[in-house]
């Protein structure tokens, strides 16, 4: 079994904002309260409206 590696950050986010986690990009959909609604993409989404066909789905 692979050792598993975490890490903690605190950031500021805004609906719009994107972060990317490994090869994962999380854009912030809505905020309400303390729970954040993100999309999740599989490629930058800068790159993403360039070209069609990206795999996104959205996850709280």
């Amino acid at each position: 079994m692979a050792d598993l590696v975490t890490r903690t950050s605190d950031v500021e986010l805004s609906i719009g904002d994107t972060i990317q986690v490994g090869d994962q990009f999380l854009t912030v959909v809505d905020i309400e309260g303390d729970e954040i609604l993100f999309q999740l993409d599989t490629e930058n989404p800068a790159e993403r409206d360039a070209s069609s066909g990206s795999n996104t789905r959205s996850c709280r």
